[in-house]
């Protein structure tokens, strides 16, 4: 390991200073980290998708999460000692993953917030078994790189940039959407829509993640500095670069003048008890060694001075916390594979669920706004006689508006059909058709046509007004006959 090479100074931090640190070099190198994340998750996400459904996409995406941030790692090791790198080759680390290694991260440690901390000594160190539990336990001997802080941190820092990136989403829709009608069609929203809030969720992921990745592999790097003293060796080989130059002159000096002394060398004699009590005191002097105490209970000491042996019992609390422990991790298991069947059997987190319904009673239709030429509380009672006036005095634009209100409230209240006050004329018409049997719908698309031409195209509508109004009455009175002889 080249430390020459660090991009940065290898000295003792405290784990807020690692943070910021954080912060610099995930700037450096955050489009290609980004990219590198963006293509991993995005595919998972569309096979996902088109495969079982969209929402259950985005939740394979987060869980798979310990997976994607391992070629990120790979990324960050080789950038942090100016080694050559590229998104290609951290990529190809995927084929070297151990899957026992992964299974582990997805299930037992998934939610682990020191498993960017970690994951050097598995994938860096490539350590194993034992050495490698011996290894984590040397890492968290005496310090704690305050990692939960960390995660809790990139979690939160997720919800705000998907919040902020949605909430930027719906404040470019038009003015005419509206937030409380959103609220209650959010379950019944297009496809499009999931997908959408589902690509939000992976982008911000995406932006986290080289935080999350990095602060991990930073801690790691300054722990072993504290332990391998690194600072230390990079300051020896600093000063050894330095005098090289005059070491060699001061070489070359002192064999030129042993070579002129007589041969004969008498040698003093060293007082080695001196020798001794100044090494002694060198070691006792508080700035030249760092020196650290650590306590740590001596049960065994404790236990054999006892009187009466309670080892026994240590066993059994022991063997007690082993059986809790196992059957933590069994329910566990058990509820992620009822989570797991359930979204399989409903397809969805939000299938079955609901808000509470509004009252039926004050419930009025919806008009979506590029329909709603007046207010209404200025609609005349009698709509298809006011649209007969206007049309007869030349305001073809407002008639067709008043045929749009009656013809749209009774297809809602008969038919059910489901508006949204911020549709377009196909998205209504679509709506329409799903619903409405197909004489309905062949006077609807005399309609919707005749006012496109007249809000759009600013003409005057080539239709015989009265056949078209006489339809509309006679379909609407069929349903009232229909419905009062039922």
């Amino acid at each position: 390991m080249e430390l020459n090479r660090l991009s940065f100074n290898p000295r003792k931090r405290s784990a807020y200073e690692t943070f910021d640190l954080t912060v610099l070099l995930v700037k450096q190198h955050a489009v290609a980290l980004v990219s590198l994340y963006l293509m991993m998750a995005v595919p998972v996400f569309l096979i996902v998708g088109f495969l079982v459904n969209w929402g259950i996409g985005g939740f394979v995406v987060w869980w798979l999460k310990p997976v994607f941030e391992r070629p990120l790692l790979d990324y960050m090791s080789k950038a942090v000692f100016n080694q050559p790198v590229s998104i290609m080759s951290s990529l190809k680390l995927l084929k070297q993953l151990k899957i026992a290694d992964m299974l582990a991260h997805l299930t037992v440690f998934r939610l682990s917030p020191n498993r960017a901390f970690l994951a050097p000594v598995e994938q860096l160190e490539r350590l194993s078994g034992e050495r490698k539990t011996k290894r984590k336990q040397v890492l968290f001997a005496s310090n704690k790189p305050k990692q939960t802080l960390w995660m809790l941190f990139c979690v939160h820092f997720e919800f705000i940039l998907l919040m902020g990136i949605s909430a930027l989403t719906i404040a470019l829709v038009p003015h005419s959407f509206s937030a409380q009608e959103a609220m209650y069609q959010i379950f019944e929203a297009p496809i499009w829509v999931e997908i959408a809030f589902n690509f939000i969720y992976i982008f911000s992921i995406s932006l986290v993640a080289p935080l999350f990745v990095t602060g991990g592999f930073l801690a790691y790097l300054h722990r072993r500095v504290e332990l391998e003293g690194w600072d230390i060796e990079l300051a020896f080989k600093n000063i050894r670069t330095r005098l090289a130059g005059v070491v060699s002159a001061v070489a070359l000096l002192l064999l030129t003048t042993i070579t002129l002394q007589p041969s004969t060398s008498y040698a003093e004699q060293i007082d080695k008890q001196a020798v001794k009590e100044q090494v002694t005191a060198l070691y006792n002097e508080p700035n030249v060694i760092e020196t650290e105490t650590t306590w740590v209970p001596n049960i065994e000491a404790k236990a054999s001075s006892s009187d009466s042996d309670w080892s026994w019992l240590i066993d059994v609390f022991t063997a007690i916390g082993e059986v809790f422990g196992v059957l933590v991790w069994v329910l566990v298991g058990l509820l992620v594979i009822w989570l797991v069947y359930y979204l399989m059997q409903k397809r969805g987190f939000f299938a079955n669920l609901s808000l509470p319904e509004r009252s039926k009673v004050n419930e009025q239709p919806v008009i979506p706004t590029l329909f709603a030429e007046i207010k209404s509380k200025d609609l005349p009672t009698d709509l298809i006689a006011a649209a007969k006036q206007c049309f007869e005095q030349g305001q073809h634009r407002l008639a067709l508006a008043y045929l749009l209100h009656h013809a749209l409230s009774w297809a809602q209240q008969r038919h059910e059909v489901r508006l949204h006050r911020s549709m377009t004329e196909r998205e209504c018409k679509r709506a329409i058709d799903a619903r409405v049997p197909n004489q309905g719908q062949a006077i609807f698309a005399r309609l919707f046509s005749a006012w496109v031409t007249v809000a759009w195209g600013h003409k005057t509508p080539d239709i015989d007004f009265i056949e078209l109004i006489e339809q509309i009455t006679a379909m609407t009175a069929e349903t009232k006959e229909q419905a009062h002889e039922a």
